[in-house]
């Protein structure tokens, strides 16, 4: 009894010391069906992101409050800058280049064409310009991997994944995180920067259900990683020691990814999805809106495709 009330006033003190982020704001009314991939054009200061189920690719301008898009044959799992001034965009079978306004679309990469079901999800590239990305199935079944992919070509780096999503690197780039939504949890690997590669993944947090299914995340500069949580209505900030320090919690369910504002802006943009999962719950007028939040600690920049 006195160990149970020991964890029980652990627990409680932990929950104390989690801090609260408030200020959220609408960045951009899209209501998309999917909202996903969110990256900052440093170039340019804007916004990309993707609407896997719109099949559309969204460009946002904080400076001038705009909101444009393209639309895409295919569904568009993420959509990345390039060091080559065109995006990266991961199509239902590879990774496509095309220009900003989606024009002159060319495939760069075919992955996993003979896997009939799968298709592109989630990518990010780590400092040195290498883009890490990776496959799904149904969602159900591990059918995915996880690949390397670089100016080259691509090689397999993980697989039995059920749903490859969320990507992330420590401030010293000695680690890399992974989030396969399937397992439920965040993984990590060493990192060896000078080759962009990873050892293996171990589990790093696992989280209960009453979290939603963890999806899309970022770093910061202190260490710490953002975690979207897919029916959770909220996002959850871990320490590089996997406590969670702040939460920022959403009014819609559907939390799909975040990504900051650039190298060291505290400015994190949050995409949310409008899905109707037949539970009898009304889609409202704000679910798929892209949202921003300024969370008072610096963020990891984003890193252009190196093409």
């Amino acid at each position: 009894m006195a160990a149970y009330c020991h964890d029980l006033v652990t627990r409680e003190g932990i929950k104390r010391m989690i801090k609260s982020v408030r200020g959220l704001d609408v960045a951009a009314k899209i209501q998309a069906k999917l909202g996903e991939g969110p990256t900052w054009n440093k170039k340019l200061g804007v916004l990309h992101c993707v609407d896997i189920f719109g099949k559309k690719v969204y460009t946002h301008n904080p400076g001038l409050g705009t909101i444009d898009y393209f639309s895409t044959e295919m569904f568009p799992g993420a959509v990345l800058t390039t060091t080559a001034n065109k995006l990266a965009i991961a199509l239902d079978d590879g990774i496509y280049l095309a220009d900003l306004d989606g024009k002159n679309l060319e495939k760069k990469f075919s992955i996993e064409p003979e896997i009939l079901g799968n298709r592109m999800n989630d990518a990010k590239c780590d400092p040195n310009g290498v883009l890490f990305g990776g496959t799904m199935g149904d969602g159900n079944s591990p059918t995915g991997s996880l690949y390397r992919i670089d100016s080259q070509g691509f090689k397999k780096v993980c697989e039995d994944v059920t749903v490859s999503n969320g990507l992330a690197w420590s401030p010293d780039v000695s680690k890399m995180y992974y989030i396969d939504s399937g397992k439920k949890s965040v993984q990590v690997s060493d990192f060896d920067s000078s080759t962009s590669s990873i050892v293996g993944f171990r589990n790093f947090i696992e989280f209960p259900d009453s979290f939603g299914i963890p999806d899309g995340m970022c770093a910061d500069r202190e260490g710490g990683i953002w975690v979207a949580f897919f029916g959770g209505q909220e996002v959850r900030r871990f320490s590089d020691q996997g406590v969670q320090t702040h939460s920022i919690k959403m009014p819609v369910p559907q939390i799909t990814s975040c990504c900051f504002a650039g190298e060291d802006s505290t400015i994190l943009y949050i995409t949310t999805a409008s899905i109707d999962l037949g539970d009898g719950r009304k889609i409202g007028k704000d679910d798929g809106n892209l949202f921003c939040i300024d969370v008072g600690i610096p963020g990891s920049g984003t890193v252009p495709f190196a093409i």
